[in-house]
């Protein structure tokens, strides 16, 4: 039970409504787009070229391997391969994430058992030419490589919502619409899941930057979850990581999504108060919309020590009490 809630947590702090995407984000219509030959490496070096699929219909999924909804689809993809390869679908998979290293994406794909090529997009060619926003977002190619369909796989999972099954099966819906020859119904759904992680362009002359403030402003709000072996999905203790993280970053400051902090402050001040003062949050804002700038790593503040493990607040419990080992089921 504890897993289940921690991972809904995640879902909630982590992904949003494409909505809500920064301008520089935003790429126009792509349904209809016919996309340009690529060339991109899978984890192992061998390279995969778009006219080598030749499937009357292609699946292209981007994904991520620390983001939240990417995990949860992972499995889902899998099977849709499975169920769609004797009627002429082929899948690929695409990772444009910056912080996202070889040994990472390798890793993640063998975790998941993922049964298709996964490909790595250095500098998000790829992703820019088809106009992919998030992790996971999928598009379906017809024969002539225009995309037919973009969007979410199904709606299973939402913000701060895991149903029992989907409601809506966009992905499968759009094949087999294309499979039958018919029209697809619904061509484009709003993606949710996690920004990208493109490669930024630092602001040579900017005064914020990771080393001085930024890094001072996480270890105090951040990583005590997000480090290794902490509840947080990934680590946001080193820059080359964190530089990837910018826009997602931004919005969920922005959304006060994170830190997660949800007493109402009308009621008052609460002792252990998580959220960002608003010049941290100032702070933040202008560092990613200068393009994250590194800085002078010998500003660079001191680690902090590992937690010790256990109860980490400073009162303890007035009561604890002790699960099972053996997972049970809770009913609804």
């Amino acid at each position: 039970m504890s897993t289940r809630i921690i991972c809904l947590l995640t879902l909630v702090a982590w992904t949003t409504q494409a909505d809500q995407l920064p301008a520089a984000k935003t790429t126009g219509s792509r349904i209809g787009r016919q996309v340009a030959e690529w060339t991109l490496a899978d984890f192992r070096g061998k390279e995969h070229s778009l006219k080598d699929f030749d499937q009357k219909l292609l699946v292209v999924a981007f994904i991520g391997t620390e983001c939240p909804l990417a995990k949860l689809y992972a499995p889902r993809l899998v099977e849709l391969e499975k169920e769609y390869r004797e009627r002429g679908v082929g899948f690929v998979a695409i990772n444009p994430n910056t912080q996202d290293s070889l040994t990472e994406v390798a890793a993640h794909a063998r975790k998941h058992g993922l049964t298709f090529p996964v490909l790595k997009d250095v500098g998000n060619r790829v992703a820019d030419q088809m106009g992919a926003i998030r992790t996971p977002e999928v598009f379906v190619l017809d024969a002539d490589r225009r995309i037919r369909y973009a969007g979410r796989i199904d709606d299973q999972y939402d913000i701060g919502v895991a149903h029992e099954k989907p409601r809506n099966t966009f992905l499968t819906d759009a094949l087999d619409d294309l499979l039958a020859d018919r029209a697809v119904g619904q061509a484009h759904v709003e993606t949710v899941g996690c920004f990208i992680g493109r490669i930024q362009t630092p602001k040579a002359d900017a005064t914020v930057t990771w080393s001085n403030q930024i890094s001072r402003i996480f270890q105090k709000r951040c990583v005590e979850c997000h480090r290794d072996g902490e509840i947080a999905p990934f680590a946001l203790t080193e820059y080359e990581e964190v530089v990837g993280w910018a826009d997602m970053i931004l919005e969920v400051v922005g959304d006060r999504r994170m830190p997660p902090w949800h007493a109402n402050p009308k009621y008052g001040h609460f002792v252990n108060d998580r959220s960002l003062t608003k010049s941290e949050e100032e702070l933040i804002n202008q560092w990613v919309i200068d393009g994250a700038p590194e800085g002078d790593p010998s500003q660079l503040p001191e680690p902090i020590a590992d937690p010790v493990a256990g109860w980490q607040l400073p009162q303890e419990p007035d009561l604890v009490i002790p699960m099972d080992d053996a997972p049970f089921a809770v009913s609804a």
